[in-house]
């Protein structure tokens, strides 16, 4: 059995890649999340809220049964406060902050820690956006979060590469634009505060949006092919 942990799994990306994953009988997937919007006999919700780090530091990922895969998805994320640094809320930072970085670094310590004697193929595979190499305006917590995981991917790769047998597998996966609810709240920010909104409404007006059953499919392919993926950092619009 191939064995998914995904974080996220109530609606968007997350559930997305659940569904996509739960159509081959051989995965098993376990949602982490706060609420479950999935009925399936192979799927089993974890309620587990990223913001609340004292429960994320209770956290243990289960003994699985004769592996073939076990793969972690750090999927959820939050946007956060869209505003210009000087203006933002303390309480919206460090809420960004834990959802975005600390509780998924907290995750993937523990997923490595638990199966690093597995024999079997391991992964980690964390949502990113284009916002962890590029600036927009009024998204320093998002860009800035989105970046520190995308170097932790990389020093995880890095640490690996000393492992002769089963290392862990990293990838950093930049989606593109995905009609989500995050781009519904995107286009809801006041534009005083967010000078580029304008083309965030564009981008839904004509019909630019990917749908997250396409990025699902994708994330799946890298899941099931990663030796045809050779870098750690990708943008799915340019591969």
């Amino acid at each position: 059995m191939n064995y998914f942990f995904i974080t996220g799994t109530s609606r968007g990306i997350g559930k997305a890649i659940a569904e996509e994953l739960l159509k081959n009988k051989k995965n098993y997937v376990y949602g982490i999340s706060r609420y479950n919007n999935i009925d399936h006999k192979n799927y089993e919700h974890i309620k587990l809220d990223l913001n609340e780090l004292d429960d994320v530091k209770k956290f243990t990922f289960p003994k699985v049964s004769e592996p073939k895969k076990v793969v972690l998805i750090n999927n959820a994320g939050v946007l956060g406060h869209v505003i210009q640094v000087g203006y933002l809320e303390h309480e919206r930072i460090i809420q960004s902050y834990k959802i975005n970085l600390i509780s998924p670094v907290m995750l993937t310590n523990q997923f490595i820690h638990q199966y690093q004697d597995e024999q079997c193929e391991k992964m980690i595979i964390n949502t990113s956006s284009g916002a962890a190499d590029h600036t927009i305006p009024s998204w320093s917590t998002y860009c800035s979060t989105k970046a520190g995981l995308e170097m932790f991917a990389r020093v995880i790769d890095d640490e690996q590469k000393d492992k002769k047998e089963y290392p862990f597998k990293v990838f950093s996966i930049a989606p593109g634009v995905v009609d989500t609810e995050m781009q519904d709240e995107i286009r809801e920010v006041d534009p005083e505060n967010f000078r580029e909104l304008d083309r965030f409404i564009e981008l839904k007006k004509n019909n630019q949006l990917m749908d997250p059953t396409q990025v699902a499919r994708r994330f799946a392919d890298v899941i099931n092919n990663p030796q045809d993926y050779k870098e750690i950092v990708m943008d799915l619009r340019y591969i």
